[in-house]
């Protein structure tokens, strides 16, 4: 998923369609649009004073949030960004949910089961109500769902439905998906946003073009509703005592919009906020010094990649691709710009997401037995000499401005590579020129840079979209155009076993192919980090923080 400030492309977006064509997959009943004046500049709107003084219940009357950016609006369908995630999550509910160690715990769904390889069946709660309190049926969820499943909605999370044939009500509280083939990644993509269920009724009847908007909020069913909500300035949400589940602590929550990363960390100084998430990984230290803050970080289960278009030349040389993989500093990166909070990038996918294979640290110890191209700059030299422009060449990267995570590694790589002879240029464009770049897959794509966070814990997430041919075209993620059949039959293999062991064995004999190949160059994997004032706390913050009701889970006075 992409990161939600618009000007570094929001994390997810409808072209990653063709990506995941075949087999992957992955608040309030009314509200009011509100008269008051927008927040000012610090977003810390008319509420002189935060977290107010929590009863002797342990009730917290009101919080305040901030967010780099807000969302345009609050159906999922049209929108898919970590900002519009941090806001519905606490709105709305799916059937099924991450737990705080990145497992699946039941949401909506008391009980789940995969009943033959392509039939998952579902049992909704009997006690789970909409906002209006109505209650949660089968129709809901089926409708909800369903409604991606049609390509004449345009849905921008349609991609997370391509396995699937159906979604029927066989039951007042039983739901029933069949996929069209076996597909391993499908049992997350009902803990997802896309997975987010509304009233058949309000879908039914409602203005699709207004829908999310502050005139037709979607009503949900989580522990809050939405009460006020003025794109680009803040969303006020207040406890819904009628949730299903334990309630959260705080009856009130303000989350204001604050883009400048620095106006963010002075509300936070003179406590104009209470915390805040999606903090900028090189400025971490800026907000670990601040007084009565604490700042907490996690895996993000994220990295930085650099792909090259095989299409294009020299790219497609072996020898250009190791000679650009050995120039590139990794530790060094990880040390200026991380601060040292990340990893070396070996393959695309961070060790972490193999938690459903194999330990974490089990893969580490795989990816060290893979080709290394470690920093070394004689290697580098050497391996050009053996390419078809031994005398070196030129060639303009893109990059986002303000995306610093991107950007640092590529000024240091060009510095780098000037050294053997190869001038790289790099260009700060605006999101949507990057974005076009990227995606429309033009002749020419040279070299190109991604930074991605997993939508769901599996080591297939990201091959399907930097190393399967299905990406190699527009809407692909794939712009190294990097086309193997024996990696596609991998991942498929990957994507259709159930068994850990067989699954082990085809992820690491295609990251074997892929790294000898080098087919990307992942930078780092790096960490996620937020702030919260020192007297409260958060214990349930993870890498899915934007796709959990993070306010009740373990969120309160310390």
């Amino acid at each position: 998923m992409f990161n939600s400030n618009p000007s570094t492309l929001c994390r997810g977006v409808s072209l990653r369609l063709v990506v995941l064509l075949a087999a992957l997959l992955l608040i309030a009943a009314a509200c009011s649009t509100g008269d008051d004046e927008p927040t000012d500049a610090t977003g810390g709107g008319a509420t002189e004073t935060t977290a107010a003084a929590g009863t002797a219940s342990g009730d917290i009357d009101e919080i305040t949030w901030a967010l780099p950016f807000l969302p345009e609006t609050l159906y999922v369908p049209h929108e898919w960004t970590t900002g519009q995630g941090v806001v519905v999550s606490l709105a709305q509910e799916g059937l099924l949910a991450f737990d705080d160690d990145l497992k699946l715990t039941g949401a909506l769904a008391e009980s789940w089961e995969q009943v033959d390889n392509v039939t998952y069946v579902y049992t909704i709660r009997e006690n789970a109500t909409f906002h209006d309190g109505s209650p949660v049926t089968a129709e809901d969820v089926a409708a909800s769902m369903s409604w991606n499943l049609d390509p004449e909605n345009f849905s921008f999370v349609d991609f997370f439905y391509f396995p699937v044939e159906s979604i029927e009500a066989t039951g007042d509280l039983e739901v029933t998906v069949t996929l069209f083939e076996p597909d391993v990644t499908w049992q997350y993509i009902p803990a997802l946003m896309a997975g987010f269920v509304m009233p058949a009724s309000q879908l039914a009847s409602a203005d699709i073009d207004l829908l999310g908007t502050p005139d037709l909020i979607p009503i949900g069913t989580g522990p809050y509703r939405v009460v006020e909500f003025i794109p680009g300035d803040r969303v006020v949400l207040e406890r819904y005592d009628g949730y299903w589940g334990e309630n959260g602590p705080a009856k009130q929550i303000t989350i204001t919009q604050i883009p400048d990363p620095q106006q963010r960390l002075l509300a936070m100084r003179d406590g104009d906020i209470d915390g805040t998430f999606d903090l900028p990984e090189t400025e971490i230290d800026q907000w670990q010094a601040l007084d009565g803050v604490d700042v907490i970080t996690e895996p993000a289960l994220g990295l930085v990649v650099l792909t090259l278009d095989y299409e294009t030349h020299p790219f497609g040389d072996i020898h250009v691709r190791r000679a650009i993989a050995h120039s590139l500093d990794q530790e060094g990166l990880i040390s200026a710009v991380l601060k040292g909070r990340g990893e070396r990038g070996t393959v695309v996918s961070p060790p972490d997401t193999w938690i459903p294979v194999i330990p974490g640290d089990d893969a580490r110890s795989f990816y060290a037995t893979l080709p290394q191209y470690e920093f070394d700059m004689e290697k580098a030299a050497a391996e050009l000499a053996q390419s078809a422009v031994p005398d070196g060449f030129e060639f303009t990267v893109q990059v986002p401005g303000g995306a610093d995570i991107m950007l640092n590694p590529l000024l240091s790589l060009a510095q780098n590579l000037e050294t053997i002879g190869v001038t790289m240029t790099v260009e700060e464009v605006d999101g949507a020129t990057w974005e076009e770049t990227y995606f429309t897959h033009e002749p020419g794509l040279g070299m190109q840079v991604m930074e991605y966070s997993a939508d769901f814990v599996d080591p297939v997430n990201y091959p399907t979209l930097f190393l399967w041919s299905l990406g190699a075209g527009p809407g692909g993620f794939n712009t190294s155009n990097y086309v193997n059949e024996r990696v596609d039959e991998l991942i498929a293999v990957a994507l259709a076993e159930s068994d850990p062991a067989a699954r082990e064995a085809a992820l690491k004999e295609m990251f074997e192919i892929a790294r000898e190949d080098v087919a990307t160059i992942p930078v780092y994997y790096f960490d996620t980090g937020m702030a919260i004032r020192s007297d409260l706390k958060l214990d349930g913050f993870n890498a899915f923080y934007y796709n959990i009701p993070w306010a009740i889970r373990g969120f309160g006075p310390k």
